[in-house]
């Protein structure tokens, strides 16, 4: 695997997610962004929201990063995750449906989520993949970071990167089975 691949992987996903977001959950009202299956579960809102404040955190680090590293010519350098980033990225895999617990830095806002959840959650992934599209000429390995999450927790540029998609679709699937269950509001 190389940083290019990685970058190109992680913009393709975040497109991916965008889209599907604008598609399914962008019609809906205050009232269907609100509903919950039951009262300890998500609403569509919560699990958009959780995205947006967990993948702010991570934004701001990249922002940091890079306005501290000196531009140069892009490079594509050998990549490979760090024993943590695999483990959090099988954790938040799409494909691993067994319910996890979030740092509480993460959670959503609490509900009554407004429509504009959807737009806040598009501009965040936008931001996404602008930077990465910066990230470029980084060796995206040597940089490491202490996760927002935790500050023993220590990942490389990369790890987010490539498991930050995969926990937006993780939830996106999430929000989708709250539209799709049989007692979801039609308004």
């Amino acid at each position: 695997m190389n940083s290019h691949s990685v970058i190109q992987n992680c913009i393709n996903a975040t497109n991916a997610n965008i889209e599907r977001a604008e598609k399914t959950f962008s019609s809906l009202s205050s009232n269907q962004l609100n509903w919950k299956i039951h009262p300890d579960s998500w609403s569509i809102g919560e699990c958009l929201s959780h995205l947006v404040n967990s993948n702010k955190l991570y934004l701001n680090k990249f922002n940091s990063i890079l306005n501290s590293q000196k531009i140069d010519e892009q490079k594509d350098f050998p990549y490979k995750q760090t024993l943590l980033g695999t483990m959090i990225t099988n954790g938040v895999d799409p494909a691993n449906v067994k319910k996890t617990k979030t740092f509480k830095v993460f959670f959503p806002k609490e509900s009554n989520i407004e429509q504009n959840i959807i737009d806040d959650y598009i501009k965040k992934s936008k931001e996404l993949i602008s930077l990465t599209e910066r990230m470029k000429h980084i060796d995206l390995k040597k940089i490491k970071f202490s996760s927002p999450a935790n500050i023993l927790i220590r990942l490389n540029l990369g790890d987010p990167i490539i498991f930050i998609p995969k926990h937006d679709e993780r939830h996106l699937n999430q929000a989708e089975r709250g539209k799709n269950h049989q007692e979801f509001p039609n308004q």
